[in-house]
């Protein structure tokens, strides 16, 4: 599964205004985007490089427990029962 992250500032971007509407609508005031400093902007960015990294990693563990599972099912497919005399 391949997913086609936006760029960067944008995706910073949608970020913080989301988090912002979050943070509204729980009674707290946050500034917004375009009166942020280049310092918070640098922040935000940074907050937004680690959301990429946990979803990564993320689609990473899927892809393994995946594929662990698909061979898990292939071998059971494979398993012939053990007829009842030959078992006895």
């Amino acid at each position: 599964m391949t997913t086609n992250m936006p760029s960067l500032p944008a995706l910073s971007r949608n970020f913080y205004e989301a988090r912002r509407e979050v943070l509204a609508a729980a009674g707290v005031t946050a500034t917004p985007w375009y009166q942020l400093s280049a310092e918070e902007r640098q922040v935000v960015d940074a907050e937004t490089r680690i959301i990429i990294e946990a979803l990564r990693r993320t689609q990473v563990e899927q892809e393994a427990r995946e594929a662990v599972l698909a061979r898990h099912r292939a071998h059971q497919g494979q398993e012939q029962p053990v007829p009842a005399a030959a078992a006895a």
